[in-house]
């Protein structure tokens, strides 16, 4: 009987050590970029700022929320709301919790957000 719970108690530290683990491993494996592009054309100047995100998906609900891991100590998730009334969102189709994808956070110089989300066979690290 005390072996049993040994047994049992050790497989669920071992457990719990490799999901906590595999976590922090996805986060440092993720990363952010952040670029401004400026454009000029006969009507003006635009600018527009792009926070651009890879990391694995940690959560999807289709048209509501996508959770991404991203690099960080405290904080290794960044949570996007898909239903928000002044976005435009575009879902790749083929999304799906574990994979990777590259989140692109876009807003122009009129205040207008873009979210684009695709899969993305690219590692983070190499570029």
């Amino acid at each position: 009987m005390k072996t049993l719970l040994t047994v049992t108690c050790a497989s669920a530290l071992f457990l719990a050590g490799n999901i906590a683990f595999s976590q922090k491993a996805d986060s440092n494996n993720s990363k952010q970029v952040t670029k401004e592009q400026t454009t000029e054309s006969n009507n003006g100047t635009t600018k527009a700022k792009s926070d651009i995100y890879y990391g694995k998906v940690e959560a999807y609900e289709a048209g509501k929320s996508l959770k991404v891991s991203v690099p960080g100590k405290i904080v290794n998730t960044k949570s996007f709301d898909l239903d928000d009334r002044d976005e435009t969102v575009n879902v790749a189709a083929n999304v799906k919790v574990g994979d990777w994808v590259r989140v692109e956070q876009k807003k122009d110089n009129n205040g207008h957000t873009t979210l684009t989300v695709k899969e993305t066979t690219k590692h983070p690290k190499n570029g």
